[in-house]
């Protein structure tokens, strides 16, 4: 397990997470449909992006997958 790898892949998590609270707030914040519909699509493409990243530190920190198990359960 490469420590570097791990924080930068917790950095991007934490950029995925606040792109989400963004793009949250500007959905509410707009009353045009269009623009509400794109940032839509985008938040939940950003959505999926934290799964991914998920998924791969459960693949690659062990611990990090026992914590998650334990949740799970």
């Amino acid at each position: 397990m490469n420590l570097k790898d791990l924080k930068n892949l917790r950095e991007d998590l934490i950029g995925e997470l606040e792109a989400i609270n963004q793009y949250q707030k500007h959905i509410e914040e707009t009353q045009n449909q269009k623009i509400k519909e794109l940032l839509t699509h985008i938040l939940n493409e950003e959505k999926e992006h934290v799964a991914e990243i998920i998924k791969l530190l459960k693949d690659i920190d062990e611990v990090q997958k026992e914590k998650f198990e334990k949740e799970e359960a």
